[in-house]
């Protein structure tokens, strides 16, 4: 399955002359009239549907299926990033051009479209010569995500920033779980809806963002390695978007004034750490036995537990739990009937000189940063992404901003060969600057890219059972009151 919808029917067509380099392929817009085409065309094709005022879907089929026989000399194929970047780096050491992409949950590292087998037997020799293995293989293949020249299948919310009202919400309005991007934004009554951000998609807390998290003014999950974010601004009825990378703050403070260092909120409690939880995690803490727990109402400490864990969460309160080690060295701080409160802040990389960011409702990680006021941003180390996931082609799903403010919000579906390859992070920003984004991030991608129109799944996802079950997402909602269907 493809997905769990039929695609959109559209309903007003338009022709746009748009030139994309991509590789060796220039393509250029042209007319599709409604429905689904039954082959695909070397020429591009867009269709957009009016959603509602100042709001445009647009879908773009880009591309073409490639008919000529190409080799791959493939240097093995890792499920560690890790292993996959130091097998790229040795490939690039070598002399060749080396390039990864990602099949059936591993990373693939080799030489890409050798247009001979001859030249494939070539390459292996000199790898081999070099130190190499000699389990070296050589692929025959037509089409795959690794073709230049795609095909693609992309979706574009236009969105002008009086038109919505743009909020970020997660799986059934808690901290943790997970809920399909069509069925929170029907839930909630949202006229359009992407996924959100990273998260934990398996075990007891599956659905914890992996990254910031700010709904409606409560944050729920703290930056993650600086990674970037999105925070969302209302205001005088418009909506506004920040790009950056934030790190967080936040420290206890005692009734003698002492304070003390968290070290995040509504997660998984490392070995050495003091982690905060409030009443969006879950009824318990979700901890197990060990260290120490202690339960705050009104500002004041009611209750402390040693060696139990999974502490129930008052919901006018918050839990402040301790590891064994810092339960050690910290227990005796916390008194049944002292104050304690709790202070919490996003802080920007670069300098907020309006501080906006403070003025942000809602906040979503992601991650890379793709342009910043302009810039392409193209340091992936900074953010702790591995060379392999910013170079090979996945579904992506990002968020953009022009210059007078135009909202953009873009997935484009991948791991399809036969339909649409993906992209990498460098055509993903390609892609946002043709549609004249001067900032952008990089949002949860892969089998998690969904973008959803009048309460239908627009895209096609690629995971075998189709949409994926997500932690958060961005919900758009008219605010001329137009109904979401």
């Amino acid at each position: 399955m493809l997905g769990l919808q039929p695609p959109i029917m559209m309903r007003r067509v338009t022709s746009v002359s748009l030139t994309w380099l991509l590789g060796p392929m220039v393509a250029t817009l042209a007319i599709w009239t409604s429905g689904t085409p039954s082959t695909w065309l070397e020429t591009d094709r867009r269709t957009e549907e009016v959603v509602a005022p100042g709001i445009r879907h647009i879908q773009v089929l880009r591309g073409s299926l490639s008919t000529t026989v190409r080799y791959r000399l493939l240097a093995g194929s890792f499920d560690s990033q890790a292993r996959a970047d130091v097998a790229l780096e040795r490939l690039e050491g070598a002399g060749f051009r080396a390039a990864p992409h990602y099949r059936n949950g591993r990373y693939r590292v080799g030489v890409e479209a050798l247009p001979s087998r001859e030249q494939a037997e070539a390459a292996r020799a000199s790898l081999e010569a070099a130190g190499f293995s000699s389990e070296l293989s050589i692929e025959e293949y037509v089409q795959d995500v690794t073709h230049a020249g795609g095909p693609w299948e992309i979706h574009v919310l236009e969105v002008a920033p009086r038109a919505v009202r743009v909020e970020v919400a997660h799986a059934y309005d808690a901290a943790i779980g997970l809920e399909t991007t069509s069925g929170l934004s029907r839930r909630r009554g949202a006229l359009a809806a992407v996924n959100g951000g990273y998260y934990l998609r398996t075990g007891i807390l599956q659905g914890d963002a992996l990254g910031v998290l700010q709904v409606n003014g409560a944050l729920l999950s703290e930056p993650d390695r600086g990674r970037a974010a999105l925070g969302i601004l209302d205001k005088e009825g418009m909506t506004e978007l920040l790009f950056g990378r934030l790190r967080f703050r936040g420290e206890l403070v005692f009734e003698d004034g002492t304070r003390l260092e968290l070290d995040g909120i509504n997660r998984h409690r490392g070995t050495r750490e003091i982690l905060l939880y409030t009443p969006e995690f879950h009824r318990t803490t979700l901890t197990s036995p060990g260290g120490a727990e202690a339960v705050v109402v009104d500002n004041r400490i009611v209750e402390v537990r040693e060696q139990s864990g999974s502490t129930v969460i008052p919901p006018s309160g918050l839990v402040v739990s301790l590891s064994p080690s810092r339960a050690i060295e910290h227990l005796s701080r916390f008194r049944v009937g002292q104050s304690l409160t709790a202070e919490l802040s996003l802080l920007p990389a670069e300098f907020d000189a309006d501080g906006k960011w403070k003025e942000a409702v809602s906040i979503v990680g992601g991650g890379p940063l793709l342009l910043k006021d302009g810039r392409r941003i193209e340091d992936p180390e900074v953010e702790s992404i591995s060379r392999v996931f910013f170079l090979s082609r996945h579904p992506r799903t990002g968020v953009g901003i022009r210059a007078d403010g135009t909202l953009l919000f873009v997935t484009v579906d991948g791991r399809q060969p036969q339909k649409s390859v993906g992209m990498s992070l460098p055509e993903l920003t390609d892609l946002f600057v043709e549609l004249g984004a001067v900032s952008a991030v990089n949002l949860d991608g892969g089998g998690s890219t969904a973008m959803v129109v009048q309460g239908r799944l627009a895209n096609s996802p690629s995971d075998p059972t189709g949409e994926r079950e997500n932690a958060d997402a961005i919900l758009l909602f008219s605010r001329s009151g137009t109904p979401s269907s």
